[in-house]
């Protein structure tokens, strides 16, 4: 056996042995858990959905008579709308009034603007230490703070 011969048998062995060891030094993965009973009905939904289409788009290539088309229609818009209405119904009263409470800090986080000043040129809102108009491009009049003493 020439040295070629073994070199090329040692790479062999060394690949084969890193192929089959490699899945043993791999963390295990933790078991999926199950999901939530809101996460199924979305799923559902998203399936009905499909199912529509995919009805919608037989109906049209012709692959269902018009009174097959409206009977499986019906039944997934039913079913979809059943599955709807269970989702409306994960969400109590207190949940909804801390997303509504939610949205109003972040609208009102965002809307701090202060209008003391007006553009006298389009007459929109600026803020107190504007120089120029956001909107029109107008050079504004200092404000009493920022005059040059």
């Amino acid at each position: 056996m020439g040295i070629g011969t073994i070199l090329i048998g040692i790479a062999l062995l060394v690949v084969v042995a890193a192929l089959v060891v490699a899945p043993l030094l791999e963390k295990p993965q933790p078991a999926n858990e199950p999901l939530s009973a809101r996460e199924t009905l979305e799923i559902e939904h998203q399936s009905v959905l499909r199912a529509i289409r995919e009805i919608d788009l037989d109906y049209r290539t012709h692959k269902l008579s018009e009174a097959d088309y409206k009977d499986l229609r019906r039944k997934q818009v039913e079913h979809g709308a059943d599955i709807l209405r269970a989702l409306d119904a994960f969400k109590s009263d207190e949940q909804i009034d801390e997303e509504i409470e939610a949205q109003v800090a972040a609208l009102r986080s965002t809307n701090t603007m202060k209008v003391e000043r007006f553009c006298t040129q389009c007459g929109k809102p600026v803020k107190e230490n504007d120089r120029f108009c956001a909107q029109c491009g107008a050079t504004l009049e200092p404000t009493h703070e920022e005059t040059p003493s």
